[in-house]
């Protein structure tokens, strides 16, 4: 009778556990499209697709293109404008993404590898995403370029 018990309890437990597992594939297929879409703006110089996943509120810290932290999206306009028009990089990859969810949170981390011309350079990124009612935000974004290439 308890073993009997115990399966049909897992049976139950099964759909729940495969929902949730599907949801976060969903939620990371979601947040990698997001951040591909605003990195193939800088293809050709243009912030808008970034910007219009960022929070009003975001806060910023690149290690090259500010030296303090940026707070709010008005100043990010203001950053991002001075390379509007100018492609940041001809090519890019985004390499061993992770995506982890809490609640209505998710951080993304990755290295991104930009190629321009015959320089290559490569970035640790952090973009925390928080699910809003108008879909997924950075709220932090964080990038600092690595020195030298780590094996």
């Amino acid at each position: 009778m308890r073993r009997t018990i115990l399966v049909l309890a897992a049976a139950a437990a099964l759909p729940l556990a495969m929902a949730c597992a599907g949801s976060k594939g969903n939620v990371t297929g979601e947040i990698l499209g997001l951040e591909r879409r605003a990195l193939d703006g800088w293809l050709t110089g243009d912030p808008e697709p970034q910007l219009a996943i960022v929070d009003p509120e975001i806060t910023y810290i690149h290690s090259a293109a500010a030296t303090t932290r940026i707070n709010g999206i008005v100043p990010l306009q203001k950053l991002y404008n001075g390379f509007r028009g100018t492609p940041l990089f001809d090519t890019y990859d985004i390499m061993d993404p992770h995506v982890r969810t809490s609640g209505t949170t998710a951080v993304l981390t990755y290295r991104l590898t930009r190629r321009r011309a015959a320089a290559t350079d490569h970035w640790n990124a952090t973009q925390v995403y928080e699910k809003q009612t108008s879909g997924w935000r950075v709220i932090h974004s964080h990038w600092s370029e690595v020195k030298e290439r780590q094996p």
